[in-house]
């Protein structure tokens, strides 16, 4: 069977192949470009935010007014309490380590919390695989003008694989990193 239509003579083009110089051939070369523009263009916003991250030592800072707000966009974890104001929070992006602050009282946390004490002590609390406490650093190694070095060692309640505590107002949480996680320079925080 060839291609053709009343005002073509037969060709020996198969049925699916649209003849050369063709509207349809046209259009159908113009829709493959703007198909192609359309992607390349979605992909430069992709590739900016992973330049962006790099530059920050692989790591994203977010802001938020209230807890609520944090947690809507599935950014902050479930404990952080949806009166929470003010809070920022920078994770790294290629490990497990994030560390939070907000303008909210102990009293908030559910009651999932748990106070540190001898049976509940504030150590890494892996939530995966085959990983112990020891894959973990105790130390935060993410910095922010709002975190002051060792804040984490003041946590004390435990939220799931979190350490929260609070000092001047502000409730602080932090979440370890692994071990075998290299920790790239970050630049200034302001």
């Amino acid at each position: 069977m060839t291609n053709r239509t009343p005002a073509q003579p037969a060709t020996d083009l198969p049925l699916t192949t649209t003849p050369r110089g063709t509207t349809e051939r046209r259009l159908l070369g113009a829709l493959t470009l703007a198909a192609g523009a359309a992607l390349l263009l979605s992909a430069c916003g992709s590739i900016g935010e992973a330049v962006a991250e790099n530059r920050a030592g692989h790591t994203k800072t977010y802001e938020f007014a209230t807890g609520e707000a944090g947690k809507a966009d599935g950014v902050l974890p479930d404990w952080v309490p949806d009166s929470a104001t003010d809070v920022r929070e920078v994770v790294r992006t290629t490990g497990d380590e994030r560390i939070l602050s907000m303008t909210a009282d102990l009293g908030a946390l559910p009651a999932s919390c748990t106070a540190v004490s001898s049976e509940h002590p504030l150590e890494p609390r892996p939530e995966r695989g085959d990983l112990t406490a020891d894959d973990y650093r105790t130390a935060a190694t993410l910095e922010a003008a709002w975190w002051e070095a060792g804040t984490e060692q003041g946590a004390t309640a435990m939220c799931g694989k979190w350490w929260v505590g609070a000092q001047d107002g502000r409730l602080y949480g932090f979440a370890p990193e692994l071990k075998v996680v290299t920790i790239e320079e970050q630049p200034d925080r302001a």
